[in-house]
């Protein structure tokens, strides 16, 4: 644990003054401040406000996660082919873990300054209510959790086959998500990691309505429940899996 930490720090100094931090947590924050400039002069509930813009958020997590992944991996092939996170740590897996918590810490801290922006700017400018404050950090916390899957598949996606692929990968999941928000994503988002957060977030504005019958209520707590039965176990797997990888992997391309 203190390798892993020392390395990220290591390559949080070597990475802040780059533009894929700043983009990271950036492009979340002004979404939000476009968000709330749009919803001026609208009437809205609370509950369609909070949903609106978390699955627009969770939405574009993949592509967004997809885009910084691959900056971080050419960034390490461009520094020197990868030797770097391969040889600088006696446990092989170190470096790599590091870059995972890296990318997956920038993305959970935008969400949840977005989600608090959201918050205060809700407060400040729209005339709908008390602000639920405890039901948004909680979708903020489930979406964070939910995506750090995604910085796993992207970041093993942008070591092995580079930027192009993470990227279209992510668009890829973008728009799967999207699709998953409908009526499609009703009895196979379970089994989709890109349909994660934009579904737990919007079981989460559900249950805090108050016009909800007990039945459905129910029905969306054990829902949710096998979701993230499905999160945790998948979620497990992959970056094993990926750990497992990394340990044999020699800094190739497929396509070298």
């Amino acid at each position: 644990m203190i390798a892993v930490w020392r390395c990220l720090h290591a390559d949080w100094y070597k990475v802040k003054r780059t533009p894929f931090v700043w983009m990271h947590v950036g492009l979340p924050l002004i979404w939000t401040i476009v968000y709330v400039l749009y919803m001026q002069g609208r009437t809205y509930t609370m509950v369609n406000v909070y949903t609106g813009y978390m699955e627009v958020l969770g939405a574009m997590l993949p592509l967004l996660s997809g885009i910084i992944c691959g900056m971080v991996a050419m960034q390490e092939e461009q520094a020197g082919h990868f030797q770097n996170v391969l040889t600088r740590t006696r446990i092989k897996e170190t470096g790599y873990a590091s870059k995972l918590l890296l990318v997956w810490g920038c993305g959970s801290l935008s969400i949840i300054l977005s989600v608090l922006l959201l918050g205060c700017g809700i407060s400040l400018s729209l005339n709908i209510g008390q602000v639920p404050y405890a039901a948004f950090l909680l979708g903020a916390v489930y979406l964070l959790l939910t995506s750090a899957i995604l910085y796993v598949i992207q970041l093993w996606v942008s070591f092995t086959f580079g930027i192009g692929a993470s990227i279209l990968l992510g668009g890829s999941g973008t728009l799967i998500a999207a699709i998953m928000i409908t009526g499609l994503g009703d009895h196979i988002w379970h089994y989709i990691p890109w349909a994660w957060g934009v579904r737990m977030t919007d079981s989460i504005a559900l249950l805090h309505m108050d016009t909800l019958t007990e039945a459905v209520q129910s029905y969306l707590k054990q829902d949710m429940a096998t979701g993230w039965l499905w999160v945790i176990a998948v979620s497990i797997v992959t970056l094993l899996g990926s750990l497992l990888w990394f340990r044999h992997w020699e800094g190739s391309r497929t396509y070298e």
